[in-house]
Parts: structure tokens; C-alpha cells; sequence
């Protein structure tokens, strides 16, 4: 009990000083220069992942491919639902039971609870297909932007059909 003055500011140290330890301990670099295709295939976004991610929880996705806020909307009407959903369920089940004696409907229930409830239904899948193809649309374009900033070209080949009917195979390069 003598020593109770002086606990507090030690753990308050020793906290202080492991979460600056951490912080000092970064990882080895084996190869600090890596090629533009390394170093893209080391920031390079799996759209199939992002996606994945954001079905199984909002914004999480989006979080992953580089734009958080592109999948607030989406999150905004799967939330939406959700509460129409529950709300409705609730509020139908509450309004439309008056007693244990009465069977329902009872006089009091309207039909715009079912209504909620079903556009609840419809608009939490909605919105994770929303979120999930949006996700996989900001990890291409996240992709897209890895590539030009460590300028790394694009070639294909392409070929098509003239209207003649004629095959023609041609290179593709964007600069």
C-alpha cells in the first residue's frame, strides 16, 4: 500500500513502452528494388476477394480495394432494409396480435407493416449485390491506377471480323 503512488505511473511507462517498441520494428526489405511488375503484383487488388468481402460485411470490400466511401450508399440501403425488415415484422406482429384470445389480423392491422417488411426483404440482397459488384469495380479501377502510375503498358492482341466477313488480328497498345 506504501507503493500505491508509484504503480500507476509504471504501468502507465510500460504500456507506453511496448506500444512504441512495436511501432519501432518494422519488416526487413530483402529487395528494396523490385521491378514495376513486382512491385505491381505486390499492391495488385483481387476484385474476386473484394467482392467476397463485401457480401459477408459492408464497406469491407470497398475498404480492401482502395475506396471506402464508394460503399457507404450500398451499406446505406442493405441498413435500409434491415430496418424495414425488422420494423415492419415487429410492428405487424405487435399491431395486428392484440390478445392471446383474439386470432389475428386483429382490427388494428394495416397492411403498409407487411409492405415494409417485404421491401425489407428485397432491398438487404439488393443491396449486398450492389456492394459486391461496386467492390469489384474499385479493385479493377484501383488496379487500373497501379498500372499507370508505375507506367506499365498494356498490349493485346485483338481480332475481329470485318463486315465483309474477313478475319483480322491486329496488337493493341495503350500509351
Amino acid at each position: 500500500m506504501k507503493y500505491r503512488h508509484i504503480s500507476a505511473p509504471l504501468v502507465l511507462g510500460a504500456l507506453l513502452g511496448v506500444a512504441g517498441q512495436a511501432h519501432a520494428q518494422r519488416p526487413k526489405i530483402e529487395n528494396p528494388r523490385k521491378s514495376p511488375e513486382e512491385r505491381y503484383e505486390d499492391l495488385r487488388k483481387s476484385p474476386l476477394l473484394a467482392a467476397t468481402l463485401e457480401w459477408i460485411v459492408p464497406t469491407v470490400g470497398h475498404d480492401y480495394a482502395g475506396d471506402r466511401e464508394a460503399g457507404m450508399p450500398a451499406a446505406a440501403v442493405t441498413g435500409l432494409g434491415a430496418g424495414l425488415l425488422v420494423g415492419g415484422a415487429l410492428l405487424a406482429y405487435f399491431s395486428c396480435w392484440e390478445s392471446p384470445s383474439e386470432p389475428p389480423p386483429g382490427p388494428n392491422c394495416g397492411r403498409w407493416y407487411e409492405v415494409a417488411a417485404v421491401t425489407g426483404f428485397w432491398l438487404i440482397p439488393a443491396g449486398r449485390i450492389w456492394a459486391s459488384v461496386s467492390a469489384w469495380r474499385v479493385a479493377n479501377r484501383t488496379n487500373a491506377y497501379y498500372r499507370r502510375s508505375l507506367r506499365l503498358e498494356d498490349a493485346s492482341l485483338a481480332l475481329s471480323v470485318t463486315p465483309a466477313g474477313q478475319l483480322g488480328l491486329g496488337v493493341s497498345l495503350r500509351f
